[in-house]
C-alpha cells in the first residue's frame, strides 16, 4: 500500500516537472522569435526552475560588486589625490553608481540579466587596468 503512494506521488512529481520543461521550451521558443527579450526570458526561466541556485548565485553577485565598488572608491580617491586631467572621476564616479544600481535592481527584483553581469565584467575589467596604471604612479 504504501510502495503505491509513493509510486503515485513520484509520478505526479514527474508529471509536473514535465509540464514546467515543456513552458520553460515554449518559453525558450517564443525568445528565439524575439531576441532583444530572450535574455530576460531565459533569467526568468532559470529563476523559476532552479529558485534555490539562485539564492547563492545572488550572493556571489553582491560579494563581486562589492569588490568592484571598492576597487572604483579607491581609483576614484587617487584620481583626486593627484588631481590631474587625464583621469576624468567623474566618469568613475558614475560607474560606481551602475555597479550600485544592478546590485538594488537584483535585490529587489531577484533577476540576474546577462547584460548586467557582462557590463559588470568591463567595469571590473577597465577598473582593474586604471588601478594598476594608478599604483605604478
Amino acid at each position: 500500500m504504501q510502495n503505491k503512494q509513493k509510486e503515485k506521488q513520484l509520478t505526479n512529481l514527474a508529471d509536473d516537472l514535465l509540464k514546467k520543461v515543456e513552458l520553460a521550451d515554449n518559453l525558450r521558443e517564443l525568445a528565439k522569435r524575439n531576441p532583444k527579450e530572450a535574455s530576460s526570458v531565459s533569467t526568468i526561466i532559470d529563476t523559476f526552475m532552479n529558485p534555490g541556485s539562485n539564492i547563492q548565485q545572488k550572493e556571489d553577485i553582491f560579494k563581486k560588486v562589492d569588490i568592484i565598488t571598492e576597487l572604483i572608491e579607491s581609483n576614484i580617491l587617487v584620481v583626486k589625490k593627484l588631481n590631474t586631467k587625464n583621469f576624468d572621476w567623474l566618469e568613475y564616479h558614475r560607474d560606481n553608481n551602475y555597479a550600485f544600481n544592478i546590485k538594488t535592481k537584483i535585490s529587489s527584483t531577484g533577476i540576474i540579466e546577462k547584460k548586467d553581469l557582462l557590463y559588470l565584467n568591463e567595469l571590473y575589467k577597465k577598473h582593474k587596468r586604471l588601478n594598476s596604471i594608478l599604483q605604478k604612479k
